[in-house]
């Protein structure tokens, strides 16, 4: 297996602060958040990162031993300047990795004044439904006699009755709004997916699968693992009759999100896309949708992990496949939010 592993709080204040220094990394936003963030949590992964893909070769290299933030960096950059696609996988109410993500765009995306392309970024919170929504947003930004911030964008996005968290992805949308940053839609429509979670396959035309790369079978072992993280999810609170469905429902959801990346990154220039971290699984998440419909294009899938009590192993942290093969090619550990149990609340119901 090949793993690496950094301390990147360690990192941030190890290397002297020397002009033409490669491995100082004082001004990096992202290492930057993870250190404050790390200085309030006692588990000892926090503020870590784990390589577990080998780096792109045509990416540069580090000239730093060992450092394995620098090749997350670069690797980024190589694929944003690439026509690529960055992925960056979240828990949905960890306010961290907001944080962590409005970091990240500030450090990787193409900002609004430079000459190259722009960097557009995909949020799986915002509907295709919602387009209206940031059609009336840009138009605003656009013509407005005073900036656009991110209250606007959320008012034109009804994003009160979105039935995300309220507050917690302000950062995130401040970064891209003040960085001028296309905004895209990444999901589908909540009664596109209750339909497809219903019909399975036949909620979708022929055309449309075929479009989609929902046509190719992610094959036994994918299904069944898709299948039991589904049961595992909901805590026995629905019949395993409704399983299949709703594993086609997810289907359907990493197979548009990857759409709406492909879209984004192929006007744009490059794309980072705002999800969770269960469709930013390489092995059948949206870069395995990715690699179908177009495979000469470049993506890494970065997740925002929380730590466990008692769980202190970094490699037990890794999502898998089917066969042992790591589903994610770099984890960046943070603090565990705190959160009531879950199956409480579903077998409550």
């Amino acid at each position: 297996m090949w793993l690496r592993v950094v301390i990147a709080a360690a990192l941030l204040y190890s290397n002297p602060a020397r002009a033409g220094d490669a491995c100082h990394h004082e001004a990096d936003p992202v290492l930057q958040e993870l250190a404050a963030q790390s200085k309030s949590c006692k588990h000892a992964l926090c503020g870590q990162i784990l390589q577990t893909a080998r780096p792109d070769p045509e990416a540069p290299k580090s000239s730093c031993a060992d450092d394995t933030w620098l090749d997350l960096k670069n690797a980024a950059k190589a694929v944003l300047s690439s026509h690529g696609i960055l992925i960056l996988g979240e828990a949905h109410d960890s306010a961290a990795h907001h944080l962590l993500q409005a970091a990240a765009v500030r450090e990787f995306a193409v900002a609004s004044g430079s000459n190259v392309a722009k960097t557009a970024v995909v949020f799986e919170q915002i509907r295709d439904d919602q387009q209206a929504g940031l059609d009336k947003f840009a138009d605003f930004d656009k013509n407005a006699a005073r900036l656009a911030t991110v209250s606007d964008l959320k008012r034109f996005l009804e994003w009160d009755k979105s039935g995300w968290p309220k507050d917690i992805y302000d950062p995130l949308f401040k970064a891209v709004v003040y960085a001028g940053l296309p905004i895209y839609p990444g999901d589908v429509p909540r009664n596109a997916i209750m339909k497809a979670a219903k019909e399975g396959e036949a909620a979708l035309a022929i055309d449309d699968r075929e479009r989609l790369g929902l046509n190719i079978p992610l094959g036994p072992n994918l299904d069944a693992a898709s299948i039991k993280e589904i049961e595992e999810a909901h805590c026995g609170a629905i019949p395993k009759s409704a399983f299949g469905g709703m594993a086609y429902a997810q289907r359907y959801r990493d197979a548009h999100l990857a759409d709406a990346a492909l879209r984004a990154s192929d006007k744009n220039g490059s794309a980072i896309l705002i999800t969770g971290t269960v469709h930013a699984r390489t092995d059948r998440g949206v870069p395995w949708y990715v690699r179908q419909r177009a495979p000469g294009k470049k993506v890494v899938s970065v997740m925002f992990v929380e730590v466990e009590d008692g769980k202190s192993d970094v490699v037990a942290y890794v999502p898998r496949d089917p066969d042992g093969r790591p589903a994610a090619d770099y984890l960046i550990f943070t603090s565990r939010s705190e959160r009531p149990d879950p199956c409480e609340k579903m077998r409550a119901k």
